[in-house]
């Protein structure tokens, strides 16, 4: 068994996550999206190789996060737990 190369102390409850592709979120490409069910947030991720260079919180406070998938068209949706809906994250242009 290899060691993890991150983890959340404490534990975010991570719940869904995608990688970003596509060139409808230029500055994310390649990024990682993670759901924080215990924190409810949804979390940026950058690397670099096997490295985490930066991290960011976004939608803070907006619910449970139980997926975070790319659509066929390239959007990034996130479902979220009471209330239970579903959000696609435009990018700005």
């Amino acid at each position: 068994m290899e060691q993890p190369n991150f983890y959340w102390l404490p534990s975010i409850g991570p719940c869904g996550m995608t990688f970003v592709t596509g060139d409808r979120y230029k500055k994310w490409t390649n990024n990682i999206l993670i759901g924080s069910l215990s924190f409810q947030y949804l979390e940026r991720v950058v690397l670099s190789g096997n490295s985490v260079m930066h991290r960011e919180k976004l939608l803070e406070g907006i619910g449970r996060v139980r997926n975070v998938v790319m659509s066929p068209e390239g959007y990034v949706y996130v479902a979220i737990e009471n209330p239970g809906k579903i959000l696609r994250l435009m990018p700005v242009e």
